[in-house]
């Protein structure tokens, strides 16, 4: 039942740290827009996670792009984690009343949500108000942009500036 933001640059490892959480998981439904978590990876040497694609299993996968239609499939699973891949993607502008709905009812479905952003700056303002935790990697954004719109991220940030690529900070929000 929570909502985790995890954000970094292409590259920085997002994809692998949502693998490993979801490795050890009995549920899982990813958005899998760019069809890698089936039998396929994104890199060599990574390990396929081979979820299925028919949805009524409990690790499961979307692949498509109606992100409506996996609303509605995350809004009927209970005690899952619910991941968002790509979603810089689809989170342009305000955030839709079913979306926030999803969210919000997490705690009646005992559901986790995961959002994985490119940037801090594309993360809308109502996400990581409500969100519990950020998993930071490297990003290109600006220091001023970050400072501005999440200052609670602006340490982590600066940290990883000199970190090597891959690693990450854990910002409790909530």
């Amino acid at each position: 039942m929570n909502l985790i933001i995890v954000c970094g640059a292409p590259g920085m490892g997002k994809s692998p740290f949502v693998r490993k959480l979801i490795s050890d998981r009995n549920r899982c439904l990813v958005f899998d827009i760019a069809n890698e978590y089936g039998s396929r990876t994104k890199y060599a040497g990574q390990v396929p996670v081979n979820l299925s694609i028919n949805t009524n299993d409990l690790r499961s996968r979307y692949v498509g792009d109606n992100l409506s239609y996996f609303i509605s499939l995350c809004s009927k699973k209970r005690n899952t984690i619910c991941v968002f891949e790509e979603a810089t993607g689809f989170f342009r502008g305000p955030t839709s009343k079913e979306t926030m709905r999803l969210i919000i009812n997490r705690f009646h479905t005992q559901n986790t949500y995961v959002f994985i952003f490119h940037s801090i700056n594309s993360i809308p303002p109502g996400i990581m108000e409500i969100a519990n935790l950020c998993v930071l990697f490297k990003t290109n954004d600006q220091p001023e942009t970050v400072y501005r719109k999440f200052i609670q991220l602006g340490k982590a940030y600066n940290d990883l500036q000199t970190e090597p690529n891959g690693a990450n900070r854990i910002i409790k929000l909530l």
